[in-house]
């Protein structure tokens, strides 16, 4: 939405002071009143919807797994069917795990119901989204934007449609290799939830987290 990939290379190519004038006259906007739509609302996605709503966002989300949400309530968060998230929403964030009901649970039409020029960002899993048809709607300029972290295959591989878009429709995806949730405060974390695991069985306590 800021154009900051723009921004790095035009910088990096001398063009500072016509590239600030562009970006001042298409009166960018940013997250405060816009809508955000979470597919997902478990912890990830709750984690993410509650970021957005404290820079001042509105947000709508589908989960059919949660009927009830005392957290989403807090937030003001509205349960909706995909489609109206889709067409309601200035960004889309899938935060689904990769499982039968949500393989190529966002694909043409789902992409076709999104507004113009809204941004994905996908980092569930990458069978969620049909990545032929997000390479085609960001070629076509429907899809204003896409952060990508997840592949059908990975390692990615080179053939992937998204790696051969051209011109304008590649400067409007951000890709980074499954890193999401890849930080040292993140490993931390998931050891420490771990070892809590074991101490509560040790202790004769139903763990959390159950698989």
């Amino acid at each position: 939405m800021r154009k900051f990939a723009w921004a790095d290379a035009e910088i990096k190519k001398g063009n500072y002071v016509d590239f600030r004038k562009q970006i001042i006259s298409d009166n960018l906007t940013g997250l405060e009143n816009m809508t955000v739509g979470v597919v997902g609302l478990g912890s990830i996605g709750l984690a993410v919807a509650t970021a957005f709503h404290r820079m001042g966002s509105t947000i709508v989300y589908y989960d059919p797994a949660i009927k009830n949400s005392t957290d989403a309530d807090q937030i003001s968060a509205l349960a909706l069917p995909l489609e109206d998230v889709l067409k309601l929403s200035d960004v889309v964030t899938l935060h689904v795990p990769l499982i039968p009901e949500t393989e190529g649970l966002i694909g043409d039409t789902e992409l076709s119901t999104m507004k113009p020029r809204a941004i994905l960002i996908h980092a569930a899993r990458g069978g969620v989204v049909d990545e032929m048809a997000l390479a085609q709607h960001l070629t076509t300029g429907h899809i204003g934007g896409a952060a990508v972290d997840v592949y059908s295959s990975e390692p990615a591989e080179a053939d992937n449609p998204l790696f051969s878009l051209k011109g304008d429709a590649a400067q409007r995806v951000i890709f980074t290799p499954h890193i999401a949730g890849v930080t040292r405060q993140a490993w931390a974390k998931l050891f420490q939830i771990a070892w809590d695991n074991v101490e509560r069985v040790l202790s004769g306590n139903v763990p959390i987290n159950r698989v």
